[in-house]
C-alpha cells in the first residue's frame, strides 16, 4: 500500500507535533530538531510504497522521528546536563500532600481505579490526552522520562548522557509518572 496523501493541514500538523517531541529532547539545539524532522519526512516519502497502512501515518512518522532522534542521541554522546528547576521543585511540593509521613498514600492522593486499560489505551483521544499531558511536563522531566519510555534509553545510558546521578534519575522518572497519572486522572479518567 502506497503511503495516503495527506492534506497540507494534516501534513503541517503532523510536522508540529514531530517538531514539538524533536525539541524535547534537543531543547538546545532547535536547527537539528529542525533537520531531523525534515529528514524523518524525506525518509517516509522515499520509503512511502513499503508504507503498508496498518498504522496511522502520523504514527508512522513518530516512529522514523524516534529511530532518528535515538541514533542522533547516541551520536552526540552527552547532552545537555539535567538539572532541577523550580518547576520541578513546585512538583515536588504537590506531591508532598500525597504521602503519609510512613510514605503510603493519603486517602485524597490514593490513585483512582483504571476499569479498562486496553480500552483506553486503543483509543485516539487518550493519546492525544498523554500527548497534551506530557507536553505539560517541565523540559527536564519530559526530557528523561521520554528518552526512557518513548526513545527506550537504558537508565545507565540517560544517567550518562544528562549528567545525572541515578538517584536524580528515579527523582526524576518518579515526578514524571506522578504528574502524568494526575494529569491523565483529571484530563481523561474524570471524564471516561
Amino acid at each position: 500500500m502506497a503511503l495516503p496523501e495527506l492534506t497540507d493541514a494534516e501534513l503541517a500538523e503532523s510536522r508540529k507535533l514531530l517538531l514539538r517531541f524533536a525539541h524535547i529532547q534537543l531543547p538546545d539545539r532547535p536547527d537539528l530538531a529542525e533537520d531531523l524532522v525534515q529528514e524523518t519526512m524525506l525518509s517516509a516519502y522515499r520509503a512511502a510504497e513499503g508504507f503498508k497502512g496498518s498504522a496511522q501515518v502520523s504514527s508512522w512518522l513518530f516512529a522514523i522521528l524516534k529511530n532518528k532522534i535515538t541514533d542522533c542521541l547516541r551520536q552526540i554522546g552527552r547532552q545537555r546536563q539535567v538539572f532541577v528547576t523550580r518547576d520541578e521543585e513546585a512538583l515536588d511540593e504537590a506531591f508532598e500532600g500525597h504521602f503519609a509521613a510512613d510514605g503510603h498514600w493519603t486517602d485524597a492522593g490514593q490513585p483512582q481505579g483504571w476499569d479498562s486499560p486496553e480500552a483506553s489505551l486503543n483509543n485516539k483521544e487518550f493519546y492525544q490526552v498523554l500527548q497534551t499531558c506530557l507536553y505539560q511536563l517541565p523540559e527536564n522531566t519530559a526530557r528523561v522520562f521520554t528518552m526512557k519510555e518513548i526513545l527506550g534509553f537504558s537508565s545507565d545510558e540517560i544517567c550518562e548522557q544528562c549528567g545525572i546521578s541515578h538517584a536524580n534519575y528515579h527523582t526524576i522518572m518518579h515526578r514524571a509518572r506522578e504528574t502524568l497519572r494526575q494529569c491523565l486522572q483529571i484530563k481523561w479518567f474524570s471524564h471516561a
